[in-house]
């Protein structure tokens, strides 16, 4: 056997090691939380919210399920529509285990239509979502002037009332 043919052989053999290596899912990498603005809103809704648990970054998932459709079998594009969404702050009555409100941080990256059917469809679902403005510093006088009527809620029925 020609010694180029072993050559060309040996690194054919090397090139598919390689390209068979590298076929699977590139290795994910560790991304911050939340961004400096998120951290120091979270601190500011907690301070003015004492009595409730604050969750920073919930997966909509977590929070809304695909309805059933009599006679249909599942389809994933129904859950597909949020599942992958992240709502910035999910505010819980703890004594309860209830939602109380979602708080959206807006920013730059905002689409204002495109949080409008994002906040129908959680409102649907019986959420109530505060936006603060991406113009509103992360301070307690912003959290207040945005969830402080929240200190005064009932739920009735598992269901937030002002």
């Amino acid at each position: 056997m020609p010694i180029g043919l072993i050559i060309f052989i040996g690194c054919a053999f090397v090139l598919l090691a390689l390209l068979k290596g590298s076929s699977g899912p590139p290795t994910p990498i560790a991304k911050e939380f939340m961004t400096k603005r998120e951290q120091a809103m979270l601190a500011a809704l907690e301070h003015v919210l004492p009595m409730y648990r604050v969750h920073a970054q919930v997966a909509m998932g977590a929070l809304l399920a695909a309805p059933r459709r009599p006679g249909q079998r599942f389809n994933p594009a129904d859950r597909n529509a949020f599942s992958q969404k992240i709502v910035d702050f999910v505010i819980v009555d703890p004594t309860l285990g209830k939602v109380v409100a979602l708080v959206e941080l807006d920013d730059r990256s905002h689409d204002r239509a495109k949080d409008r059917v994002r906040d129908a469809m959680t409102a649907r679902a019986g959420y109530k979502t505060i936006r603060i403005a991406g113009s509103a510093r992360p301070t307690i006088p912003t959290a207040i002037e945005a969830v402080g009527h929240l200190r005064d809620v009932e739920l009735l029925d598992g269901r937030a009332v002002a």
